[in-house]
């Protein structure tokens, strides 16, 4: 959300307001590990369900109390740190762990996956169980509910694949893919239904790549798929339509049919960007494009200043 371009508009201050309160409702919804959002001074602004079965505290118990009392008394440092870090640097992610306060006061240990948002001055995380995780390197970087790489992963991964183009002259192509009409189904079919969808979802984006282990699940309904061709032989938008017509298809989840849309906005370097920032920054705007344009097709951008390229297969009955 760009506060910036929405004020610009005519956007009043309690639209805005109820923008963030809806995004960060639906964010944590979707979330089948625990999410919570806290503020600038680290008051927890909201958490979801999930909080409750790993700690024994009710989200409405954490709501409005500070992150810094649950935080074992050796960590705190560490962790306080970390968050300032978000706030100074460029980056706009990090991760660490910590042992957090449970209910009847038990410590465990928690994976944090944390992003800083300056337009609300809002850190977004989204918190792993590690206490009794075996493999803590591979849980800290998957996805629980898809087995997928997380958005951890995508950030170690990106600038070394986007270095390997440059270096090799290949093209590295990036599917930012959301899915059109998953809340419908959430709302009408039940959370568990979601879930299944987006494992199922999630299982086809695998077949489609040719490395599946560059299949990401950034939270919530969104995905990346990274993708590399010689560089007299790349073909976005094959690969683009074959996504299309694997979500497209129906998943039948008690007796009935779910169906579900894909908008995907791509960005291929080194022609279009550079940097994994740009690369990213470039294939959200695009799959943005593709939802304003009619969702269920993708827009494959061509840089900055650039032309994009728009296409589309019919929805088969996606929900919009």
């Amino acid at each position: 959300m760009n506060v910036k371009e929405l004020l610009e508009e005519g956007a009043g201050p309690e639209h805005i307001s109820r923008l963030f309160h809806i995004e960060r409702y639906a964010w944590m919804a979707l979330s089948y590990d625990m999410a919570v959002a806290v503020d600038m001074d680290g008051c927890i602004l909201a958490a979801n369900s999930a909080w409750q079965r790993a700690t024994g505290l009710w989200p409405e118990a954490l709501r409005g109390q500070y992150l810094l009392e649950f935080m074992d008394f050796d960590d705190r440092e560490r962790v306080l740190g970390a968050f300032q870090s978000l706030i100074t640097s460029d980056a706009a992610s990090t991760t660490f762990d910590f042992r957090f306060r449970c209910e009847a006061g038990m410590f465990k240990r928690f994976n944090w996956n944390v992003l800083f948002f300056p337009d609300t001055e809002i850190f977004y995380c989204i918190v792993k169980d590690l206490s009794n995780v075996h493999d803590l390197h591979h849980a800290a970087y998957h996805d629980t509910l898809t087995g997928l790489p997380n958005r951890l992963f995508l950030t170690d991964a990106l600038p070394k694949l986007v270095q390997g183009a440059l270096e090799h002259r290949h093209v590295l192509g990036l599917f930012f893919i959301d899915m059109d009409g998953f809340k419908a189904v959430n709302d009408t079919l039940g959370h568990q239904a979601g879930d299944v969808l987006l494992q199922t979802v999630a299982e086809r984006l695998r077949r489609c790549a040719t490395r599946p282990e560059h299949c990401v699940r950034l939270g919530g309904d969104e995905f990346v798929l990274l993708e590399t061709w010689p560089c007299d032989d790349y073909r976005p938008e094959a690969l683009a339509e074959a996504i299309i017509t694997a979500v497209n298809l129906p998943v039948c989840i008690d007796g009935q049919d779910a169906r579900v849309g894909a908008s995907i906005g791509i960005a291929l370097a080194p022609a279009a960007a550079s940097t994994p920032a740009e690369l990213l920054d470039l294939a959200d705007k695009a799959m943005y494009s593709a939802k304003r344009d009619g969702k269920n097709r993708f827009v494959l951008a061509q840089g900055q200043d650039g032309p994009a390229c728009i296409m589309g297969l019919e929805s088969q009955g996606a929900n919009r």
